[in-house]
Parts: structure tokens; C-alpha cells; sequence
């Protein structure tokens, strides 16, 4: 018996070094501090002392198995034992699932181990999103006894006014003096832009931006209805929803209804932002959540109203995303949600590549300085002008083809201001 026992455990200890080894496999490893043999070989020893715990369970087993082979009892010495007795095959199948649950110990142990020793190189390796700032948009060093963030170089203002003058402002004011009455005649816009900010939370500032945003973007949206066939139904300052699918004080700024030639429906959920900067500013991500503007031909950070550099990007149409999700896959419509910057009296800052409410990724990059690379998930960021060029891509039928009751559907989400006529 004990030399079956051995055995036993030899078989158990190369099963255990086995599941180890594979589990360290380089075609797992995301960075060099794992795909080294000396990690390889750490990783068997700890398979092999994680499995311990069913080595017991395994010999347990296997010594009740031999018990009832032998027709042996394990009784108290007055008597056989009921549950073993009465019960060998409710033993047997509870003794088996516990010996398969720990024998999955081992393999968790080291895909644990090796995911915390990738995060502590990429933890070590990463130069953060300020140095990835830097270098990548060539931010110089501050001059002496000026203010700097962390030693690089801001500015109060862009260049916008300076090298392009007033040329680029035509479509702010354009969709600023839209006549937005037409639209809504025309059953192309329903509720009143701005209207349900007063409740969102957000201080008379942010209110005041708003508003205009929302003007700016139900200004564009009606033009290119008007001019260039975009086909889309406009809803503004819609109320978000809970996870019981009821009403709620969260803002969302637009939702932008059609319908292709094939009868699918498509919403575009839209957050309007007419933030500070002219098309010499570009906003970049600057770590989780978080964003900054930038001076291209300054080569300088960008300070805004408060006198701040970089700006906290709310999650809300990330949680809006989901709260709605249901409601919409009810209703087989396909949705897209993004954050668009519209455009101001001295142009449309650069968005491109920015994420909005987005968490920041470190990941091995062989090819990079540092070894890391970094990319942002989150809400994508448009312009304007490219929300434009996104729904025209569609080539979606005429408006009078959208179901009433998809259009009542989102005129029920809509904060009518008290008093207003509800179309």
C-alpha cells in the first residue's frame, strides 16, 4: 500500500509540473519577465506546491476506493459507518467533483502569477501618459521663470486666431443663426436644444457650454437635412434611464434617427461639446478618464478657463450606453454613441484618435523606446464634420419612411420644457 501511495503522488507531482509548464507557455506571455525559462521553471515548482491539497484529496480517494474493493468498513468500532455504508456512491461522486476542483488550483496559480509578473514589468517599463504627450507631439521644455506643467511649456491660447484669422468660423455662426423652426415643421427635429441641462449636475459654466453646444450641433444637423439629404430625425436633451428601464435627471444631448433602404433602423447617441480651442488645438488623452489640449504649432499645453491643463471626462454615456442597451435591442435598433466637438468662431479643434471616459492600456511593444506601447478604450470622439460623413455613409432613406412608432419611442424619452407644445 504505501508504495502505491508513492506512486500515486509521483503521478500527481508530474501531472502538477506538467500543468505548470504549460500554463507558462511563451505563447501566453505578454511580456519578456514571462517568457524566460527561469519563469518557467518557478512556475512548475509552484504548480507542483499548489497541488498539494489534492494529492490528499487524490489519496483519500483512492484509499475509500480500495476500502470498498476489500469490502472493508471504516466504523466506530460498535458498528459500520451509516453514510459510508448506506451511501459509497454519494461519497465516491462528492469525493470526485472536490478532487477535480483542486486539481484546477494549480493551473489558476500560475496564470495568476504570470499575469501579476507581466503588470509589475509593464508597471515598471511605462513612462506614463505625460511622457507619451511629449514625445509624441514634440511638447517643449518651459522657459525659465515661466509657469510650466510638470517643466513643459503652456500657453493661455491657441494659435488659431494668428494663423488663420477669422476664415474658419462660416460654420459656427452658420449653425448658430440655423433657423431651427424649419425643422421642426418638417418633423425633422423634436425637443428644444439645451432645454434639459438645468438638472444634469453641472455647474453654470458647463450649463452655459452646453447649450451652445447643442445649438451648434442641432444647427449643423439641420442644415445638412436641408442641403445635403442626411435623412436623419433629430432628438434633443433626451432623458437617460436606470437599470429598470426608468427615467432619469442624466442628459443626453441628441439621438439621431434613420433608416436604411433595407427598413434597419439606426440611432446615433450624440454628446455635444463646445469646449475651448480652434483648429490649432488638439485634445489627446492623458490617462484614465482623462484629457488635455494642446497648442500643435505652440508645441505647448493648453490651459483652460479654470486655468487647468487637463480635464475629467464623465462616464455617463458609458453608463448611459448600457442602461439603454436593452430598450434598443427590444426594438432592433442598431446604435452607435459618441462624443462630438463641434465647431467654434475660430474652428473645430483636432480630435482624432481621442477617447472619451477611456481607460488607459499598457502593452509590450518590442519596436517602442520603452518597451511599451499605449492605446485608450472608451467612447470615440468626431468631430462634426465627421459625424456628418458617418451618417452619410449610410445612405439612409427619407425621413418619412421612419415607423412612428420608432419615432413616439424616442419623443417619450424627450425633456419637454413646462408648458412647451409636444409635436
Amino acid at each position: 500500500m504505501p508504495i502505491t501511495c508513492i506512486l500515486v503522488i509521483a503521478v500527481l507531482v508530474t501531472i502538477d509540473a506538467f500543468i505548470g509548464f504549460q500554463a507558462s507557455g511563451r505563447q501566453y506571455s505578454e511580456t519578456p519577465a514571462t517568457s524566460t525559462t527561469k519563469f518557467r521553471i518557478a512556475c512548475v515548482l509552484i504548480a507542483v506546491v499548489s497541488g498539494i491539497p489534492s494529492w490528499y484529496a487524490v489519496l483519500f480517494d483512492f484509499l475509500y476506493f480500495v476500502s470498498i474493493a476489500n469490502g472493508v468498513s471504516t466504523g466506530n468500532g460498535s458498528g459500520e459507518n451509516t453514510l459510508y455504508a448506506s451511501k459509497p456512491d454519494t461519497v465516491i461522486a462528492c469525493a470526485s467533483i472536490i478532487t477535480l476542483l483542486l486539481l484546477l488550483i494549480p493551473g489558476h496559480t500560475v496564470t495568476a502569477c504570470r499575469r501579476h509578473a507581466d503588470a509589475a514589468w509593464l508597471d515598471e517599463h511605462d513612462p506614463g501618459p505625460l511622457h507619451d504627450a511629449v514625445t509624441e507631439y514634440g511638447i517643449e521644455p518651459a522657459p525659465p521663470d515661466e509657469m510650466t506643467y510638470h517643466g513643459y511649456h503652456i500657453v493661455t491660447q491657441d494659435a488659431s486666431k494668428k494663423l488663420y484669422g477669422a476664415s474658419l468660423g462660416e460654420a459656427y455662426h452658420a449653425a448658430m443663426g440655423m433657423n431651427l423652426g424649419e425643422a421642426h415643421y418638417r418633423g425633422q427635429l423634436y425637443g428644444f436644444p439645451g432645454s434639459g441641462l438645468e438638472h444634469s449636475g453641472y455647474g453654470q459654466r458647463g450649463i452655459s457650454s452646453g447649450m451652445i453646444g447643442e445649438k451648434i450641433l442641432a444647427g449643423i444637423i439641420a442644415a445638412f437635412n436641408k442641403n445635403g439629404n442626411l435623412n436623419v430625425i433629430g432628438f434633443y436633451s433626451l432623458y437617460g434611464l436606470d437599470r429598470n428601464g426608468r427615467r432619469t435627471n442624466a442628459d443626453i444631448d441628441c439621438v439621431l434617427l434613420g433608416m436604411d433602404y433595407e427598413g434597419r433602423l439606426h440611432a446615433w447617441f450624440v454628446d455635444a461639446k463646445y469646449y475651448k480651442g480652434g483648429k490649432d488645438t488638439k485634445y489627446i488623452c492623458m490617462g484614465n478618464s482623462t484629457i488635455a489640449r494642446i497648442s500643435k504649432s505652440q508645441h505647448a499645453f493648453v490651459t483652460g478657463p479654470d486655468g487647468q491643463v487637463t480635464l475629467t471626462t464623465s462616464s455617463n454615456m458609458l453608463h448611459q450606453q448600457s442602461m439603454w442597451e436593452p430598450l434598443l435591442r427590444k426594438h432592433n435598433i442598431d446604435a452607435q454613441w459618441m462624443i462630438c466637438f463641434v465647431p467654434g468662431p475660430e474652428g473645430t479643434p483636432d480630435v482624432s484618435n481621442l477617447q472619451w471616459a477611456a481607460d488607459r492600456h499598457v502593452r509590450y511593444n518590442p519596436d517602442s523606446p520603452s518597451g511599451t506601447s499605449t492605446e485608450y478604450q472608451g467612447i470615440p470622439v468626431v468631430s462634426a464634420s465627421r459625424l456628418v460623413g458617418i451618417i452619410h455613409a449610410m445612405h439612409l432613406a427619407d425621413t418619412a419612411y421612419i415607423p412612428d412608432d420608432a419615432i413616439k419611442l424616442f419623443k417619450r424619452y424627450v425633456k419637454w420644457p413646462h408648458g412647451s407644445r409636444r409635436h
